[in-house]
């Protein structure tokens, strides 16, 4: 439960800023990018680090090539999958759901 994930652009340490646009779950490390732009072409990797064991690791290098606006359309669509949340009175909880589409 102690992950951190953080991702790369092209070498270590230019880590993605997180803004509007790019969003990184930290349910399960994924990077999420609304409205990919030229800008956003390059290789990612990410790093996962925990502070408990004080260790930390780099996944290889996936390259991102936009496609022109010519490509293919999506439908719509709504992505939910929730696990089972269980919370104490007062506690916070974080639910991520995510719509995909053009």
């Amino acid at each position: 439960d102690d992950l951190s994930y953080r991702w790369l652009l092209n070498e270590f340490p230019v880590f993605i800023t997180l803004d509007k646009r790019r969003f990184v779950s930290q349910t399960n490390g994924n990077l999420y990018i609304a409205n990919v732009e030229a800008s956003d072409k390059g290789n990612y990797s990410c790093f996962v680090s925990s502070p408990s064991i004080a260790k930390s690791v780099f996944s290889k290098f996936i390259p991102l090539i936009p496609q022109s606006d010519r490509a293919k359309v999506y439908p719509a669509d709504i992505e939910v999958k929730f696990k089972d949340t269980y919370a104490l009175l007062g506690q916070n909880v974080t639910l991520e759901c995510f719509a995909l589409g053009k």
